[in-house]
């Protein structure tokens, strides 16, 4: 029987990474509660729940710091759980993965039931000057990839349904 009493948190800057997890929301099996980190003061009560999934995007290198935040404080409770993590970045393959690992503790990755990287969309209409600036700048390298992967998030969604002892 999968698990059915999970928690999403994550932080959204533009908008990517709360689609994906309202995407997740709703493929995920059982009692699923979401919350924006980026929208409260206090934390959620991880405690409470059998599952947790950890999302955020990646500016200048790092995680948001709700996010990073939430699992310091949170991680002995965590190492306990159920865990899924993921992350919204402009990169693929080996670069996206490497910021993904310097994403999250070592102790959640190496414990996660799925970890993944998303992809991201470019919405120039929610970037400041300097980040359209930074992100043409890149878009010429070739570096960016810009599309959230449906399929990545569908599997994501799937290994976390299926019935699994910590």
């Amino acid at each position: 029987m999968a698990t059915n009493n999970t928690l999403i948190v994550y932080a959204s800057r533009h908008g990517n990474v709360e689609r994906c997890a309202r995407e997740l929301f709703d493929l995920l099996d059982g009692k699923v509660d979401i919350c924006n980190l980026n929208d409260r003061e206090l934390f959620p009560d991880a405690s409470t729940y059998d599952s947790v999934i950890i999302g955020g995007s990646i500016y200048e290198g790092k995680i948001q710091e709700s996010v990073s935040g939430f699992c310091d404080v949170n991680l002995e409770i965590l190492t306990k759980k159920r865990i899924g993590l993921f992350i919204s970045c402009l990169y693929s393959d080996k670069k996206a993965q490497a910021e993904l690992q310097d994403a999250f503790p070592a102790e959640l990755l190496n414990m996660a039931v799925v970890s993944d990287f998303f992809g991201g969309e470019i919405n120039t209409a929610r970037l400041s000057f300097l980040e359209k600036i930074i992100t043409h700048r890149m878009s010429e390298s070739g570096e960016l990839v810009s599309l959230i992967s449906q399929q990545k998030i569908r599997e994501f969604a799937k290994k976390m349904n299926l019935p699994n002892a910590l």
